[in-house]
């Protein structure tokens, strides 16, 4: 995709700004987050690390998230979280915010990205989806961290469309693998990270609120492979009202 900048020259220079703030934390938390990484046993402390980052890029950024729980959420379950997926910013502002220790499960070339891919090279786990085999291992290796009661946060729908924030058809996988470990979904809904940060290849953003909606979990106790389809047009509903309540 070829980047241009924004029409609007501050849009452009807040991207900058915040792309800045972005690079700074990161190499001033360097260290912490190698010696998070070097270890799974470590990486409880890799997540905290990363939170902090982004609790600084929202600082800096003048970016305000604003939680809405639709019930008190049991903090000691694992999920298969399932927000949409609008913004690359979506990763920062759903770790943030999102009262739990997880992980994510994304495509492949977020572990090639400089310096940022050590996340999805180490606690998060990279899905190379042209490789049989390779895919195979991942979905494998996902199975053993929800077994090892982590939660997980998979978008559904597997990228960031060119018509955000509407929804895409959404994807097997996290309702496959909750239906196997039967563990709850998590729904979540997101709205104004495109806003903050778009990802339609223009070099813009800008300051603004953020709402991120945890809905209630739907459990998957007693499901079958067979239920797949119905799980993911009942998260697709909740998910996409949300969004026309907004005006989306």
């Amino acid at each position: 995709m070829k980047l241009k900048f924004s029409k609007n020259p501050l849009k452009s220079l807040y991207f900058f700004w915040l792309g800045t703030w972005t690079l700074f934390w990161f190499i001033l938390l360097y260290p912490f987050i190698r010696f998070g990484v070097s270890t799974p046993k470590m990486y409880p402390f890799a997540h905290w690390v990363r939170k902090f980052w982004g609790k600084m890029l929202l600082i800096c950024g003048l970016i305000r998230v604003r939680m809405h729980f639709e019930e008190e959420l049991d903090t000691s379950k694992a999920y298969m979280i399932v927000p949409n997926h609008v913004s690359q910013f979506d990763i920062v502002t759903v770790t943030v915010k999102l009262p739990l220790y997880f992980n994510f499960m994304a495509k492949a070339e977020l572990e090639r990205i400089p310096l940022f891919g050590i996340w999805f090279r180490t606690i998060d786990i990279a899905v190379e989806r042209k490789d049989a085999r390779k895919a195979a291992l991942a979905y494998r290796k996902g199975l053993n961290w929800l077994e090892a009661g982590n939660s997980m946060c998979i978008f559904p729908e597997g990228t960031i469309s060119n018509q955000v924030p509407k929804l895409i058809k959404f994807k097997d996988g996290p309702f496959r693998m909750a239906i196997e470990k039967q563990i709850p979904l998590l729904p979540m809904t997101i709205v104004g990270n495109w806003l903050v940060l778009p990802d339609q290849g223009v070099l813009e953003g800008r300051p603004g609120i953020v709402d991120q909606y945890v809905h209630k979990p739907i459990p998957t106790k007693g499901l079958t492979l067979d239920d797949i389809e119905m799980l993911k047009e009942q998260v697709f509903q909740v998910i996409n009202n949300k969004l026309q309540a907004h005006g989306y």
